[in-house]
């Protein structure tokens, strides 16, 4: 029961991902647009932590969770990393361009599946506001993933980029419920924490630093806020 209700609600996102995918083709934002969607994706996330993910572990052993956050920025940072090796070294073939994007954002798919997935079995509420903030996210990174291909590439092998992210995410969902269905405690806290971790710093060093190259206008920054109280209302209202 719980695995049919997270992957309905992550449905969204893989949905998303391929709307996102079809933008890119049709109607590739400016600059300005990018600055804008990623302005309201940082808020929209910051917001899903702060009302959503924080509140669930604050009251959990202190170690655990430092535990969770230090594995959780531990891990990012070597993603991105593996992403400017990969980069450097020119792998990917036809690829090689956004390979370095691609197989950063994959690995970012699982963890956020695996993420909603603890989520909808820690607190099914709470995995509602997760799976819709991450919907977002993923619409900015179907957009981002299209448009970093080399034009020349086919509509059918563009749009298998935004497909697999969402498969990814689903079977992270699938892998986390079925794995921790049952789990309580320290290993939930750590997958909370983690989650936090990982989400805070897509924000802080992907969609804000990306979004920090265009010149701020008055309507990214009032975006982002826009994007943070959507969730604080949907969180008020389901």
């Amino acid at each position: 029961m719980v695995l049919v209700q997270a992957l309905s609600y992550t449905a969204l996102a893989v949905v998303a991902a391929l709307v996102g995918g079809v933008i890119a083709i049709s109607y590739p934002p400016g600059p300005q647009m990018e600055s804008n969607i990623q302005h309201f994706a940082a808020g929209v996330v910051i917001a899903a932590v702060a009302a959503e993910l924080l509140p669930n572990i604050h009251d959990r052993a202190p170690r655990v969770v430092v535990l969770g956050f230090a594995i959780g920025v531990a891990t990012m940072l070597g993603i991105h990393r593996l992403s400017k090796t990969i980069e450097k070294r020119d792998i990917g073939g036809q690829f090689a361009g956004a390979a370095g994007l691609l197989i950063t954002v994959s690995i970012d798919m699982l963890i956020d599946g695996v993420l909603i997935g603890v989520t909808f079995l820690d607190n099914p509420d709470t995995g509602v506001i997760i799976a819709v903030a991450l919907a977002i996210e993923v619409l900015f990174l179907g957009v981002a993933g299209v448009i970093a291909l080399p034009r020349d590439i086919g509509v059918v092998k563009k749009l298998a980029v935004p497909t697999v992210f969402g498969l990814l995410l689903a079977s992270g969902v699938t892998g986390g419920v079925l794995a921790l269905d049952g789990v309580t405690g320290a290993p939930i806290a750590i997958i909370l924490a983690f989650g936090s971790a990982a989400l805070l710093y897509l924000v802080t060093e992907e969609l804000l630093v990306k979004a920090g190259k265009v010149p701020e206008t008055p309507v990214s920054t009032t975006l982002f806020f826009v994007g943070f109280l959507a969730i604080f209302l949907l969180d008020m209202l389901h």
